[in-house]
């Protein structure tokens, strides 16, 4: 009886104890859920406003391998903002795109993450900075990317965040240009940091596993190229979480 006690004691602290980690597990950013809402929130806005958000993740500011046109690495957020918004070539639904917006137009929006040094950078084409100023992506920003950030929910964020900067678009009269119809650029898993409740192992949460084992019950557990689009004069803001 006595060890039955022992025991139940020495999981009740270790329930205690993990209950305060935060595990880093290897996964996309943006949860998969999430991937699609918002491409659907911004082909919304691309249809609507011919305005084009684009949301680019990289693991590190170190080690992405987007370099400018010296061949170095690029490891400040804001100029990697501006080479990727205006430089960059990336996949679009009718084939590659150099820059973000539409040709002429400059109504362009990046949503930059870094993720190990958890910062964000959104960056805003000339076209639109009168709709999008320093100031009203920086308060988007602390309204919605920053809060759901420091919850660990990511894609949660990210949407609300192209949501709110759509809705400070006007929309455009007339036949709107070919959409991008792809707005959301992850190509590499990441370290990212998840509550323990979250973390499961070959389909047991942790919590459950830990339950179990404090009323004595054995869980077993194995080892874990089209136009050009707009330009961008580096307007914009930028941040940490």
């Amino acid at each position: 009886m006595r060890v039955t006690t022992l025991t139940a004691v020495v999981f009740i602290l270790a329930f205690i104890v993990i209950s305060t980690c935060i595990f880093p597990v290897t996964a996309y950013f943006i949860e998969s859920e999430w991937v699609k809402e918002i491409d659907d929130a911004a082909l919304e806005v691309d249809i609507n406003t011919s305005a084009e958000i684009v949301v680019f993740v990289v693991p590190s500011l170190v080690g992405h391998g987007i370099k400018n046109k010296q061949g170095n690495e690029i490891d400040d957020i804001v100029e990697l903002g501006v080479y990727i918004f205006n430089e960059a070539e990336l996949e679009t639904f009718d084939g590659s795109q150099i820059g973000i917006g539409k040709p002429r137009k400059d109504n362009g929006v990046l949503v930059l993450i870094a993720v190990e040094e958890q910062q964000w950078r959104i960056e805003v084409g000339y076209g639109l900075e009168g709709d999008i100023t320093d100031v009203e992506s920086n308060r988007i920003a602390q309204d919605y990317l920053v809060p759901l950030f420091e919850q660990g929910n990511y894609g949660e964020g990210l949407y609300y965040t192209v949501v709110a900067l759509g809705n400070e678009i006007p929309s455009v009269n007339g036949t709107t240009p070919l959409v991008r119809g792809y707005y959301v650029y992850e190509t590499e898993e990441v370290y990212v940091p998840e509550p323990w409740w979250a973390v499961s192992y070959y389909g047991l949460p942790l919590w459950l596993i830990i339950l179990l084992a404090s009323l004595g019950i054995f869980v077993p557990v194995y080892g874990s190229k089209r136009g050009r689009g707009g330009r961008s004069g580096g307007g914009g803001s930028t941040g940490k979480w």
